[in-house]
């Protein structure tokens, strides 16, 4: 099994650079973009400093998560969960799917630090609160995509009823998975920790994500109007949403990552031609470079801190 694991991610790796980088080379307008880009006004400066900024808005929203998660094991002020929640980014870059991410956190705990495990699984739970909303937001946007003369409404009608299900659902299942024998302790930590959620708490968590997820979208609409990447709103709600849904479910290999948002960004905006496709490329790898190697930096000063 990690035989096959590590022969994924190799070819993950040998796919997302070289389909981005096909796309690279068959695009013949760079004077046209560098032009473009030698020509930014003011505004669009202005929105790539905004995207900028809002990157510790981003992480602040991870860290209210992170702080309401672990109440219970270790109690803690913002700036703290805030020092974890960058320290962690640090661990998680290094491993593979970063698996160290949430580990890497609770290293930083004061008291309990033999808590790490359920730690991990507690942050796991933030993560598939993440996903669901991600998730929620991007199914009326895939009808749409693959059916271009359904009704908005109705999918998001559809999307928003199946969120309502599974924020009443999941306490439940968790309850009921709750008493099996599970052989991976892992796995008992997280169901036992995920049936003593409320509705309540499934509830303020989804809120938690969709703030750092309306974060996520306004990034990636800066970077896209500094990249002159204008598209109407409906495009837009269709568009951006679907995005963050790919390279939500592509296999997340550190290695690889900034190769998969650049490759999916090319399929998701060939549609609109291959100079706004070229120029959605950049975005996307401007937004990676903002959320990553700032959040590293800041991480690498906590370890050499701690």
């Amino acid at each position: 099994m990690a035989k096959f694991k590590k022969i994924a991610n190799i070819a993950l790796i040998i796919l997302a650079y070289g389909f981005l980088g096909y796309k690279i080379a068959t695009y013949d307008n760079y004077p046209g973009l560098l032009a473009q880009f030698q020509a930014a006004g003011i505004w669009q400066w202005l929105c790539l400093a905004g995207c900028f900024l809002l990157f510790p808005v981003n992480r602040l929203c991870e860290a209210w998560k992170w702080q309401f998660l672990v109440r219970d094991i270790e109690p803690m002020n913002i700036r703290e969960a805030q020092r974890q929640v960058y320290y962690g980014t640090l661990a998680g870059f290094v491993t593979p799917y970063k698996l160290g991410e949430y580990p890497g956190r609770a290293l930083l705990f004061r008291h309990t630090q033999q808590h790490w495990l359920t730690a991990t699984c507690l942050g796991m739970i933030g993560g598939y609160a993440m996903t669901t909303v991600i998730i929620v937001f991007a199914l009326p946007a895939v009808v749409c995509w693959l059916v271009p003369d359904s009704s908005l409404l109705w999918s998001i009608a559809l999307a928003l009823v199946g969120a309502v299900a599974a924020v009443i659902a999941l306490p439940a299942l968790m309850r009921r998975l709750q008493g099996r024998p599970w052989k991976n302790e892992q796995t008992r930590l997280l169901v036992d920790n995920m049936a003593h959620l409320t509705i309540s708490d499934v509830c303020i968590l989804l809120v938690m994500s969709l703030l750092r997820y309306a974060v996520f979208i306004v990034q990636l609409q800066l970077t896209l109007l500094f990249c002159s990447v204008q598209l109407d709103a409906l495009s837009t709600i269709i568009t951006l949403p679907l995005y963050y849904l790919l390279i939500t479910v592509t296999p997340n290999v550190p290695a690889a990552e900034l190769a998969v948002r650049g490759a999916w960004a090319a399929v998701i905006f060939e549609r609109f031609g291959s100079d706004v496709t070229a120029a959605a490329v950049i975005a996307s790898i401007l937004l990676w470079s903002i959320n990553t190697i700032f959040p590293l930096l800041v991480g690498s000063a906590m370890r050499r801190l701690h």
